[in-house]
């Protein structure tokens, strides 16, 4: 396996973990009542993001 190909795997398996993380805080904060704490969707979700377009440079063409 070349180097490029297993950046692709890391980042693509980090892409969907944190993406799943981010869903799974969004159920979360949907049943509780009053202020909640956003800390872990929102870096969770700019994460994935970020992993996401790791991802797309890693593509080979």
């Amino acid at each position: 396996m070349n180097l490029t190909l297993i950046g692709l795997l890391i980042s693509y398996i980090m892409a969907l973990y944190l993406f799943s993380t981010a869903f799974y805080e969004a159920f979360r904060f949907s049943k509780e009542e009053g202020k909640v704490n956003g800390t872990t969707f929102l870096f969770s979700f700019t994460f994935a993001l970020i992993f996401t377009r790791i991802t797309c440079l890693f593509q080979p063409t």
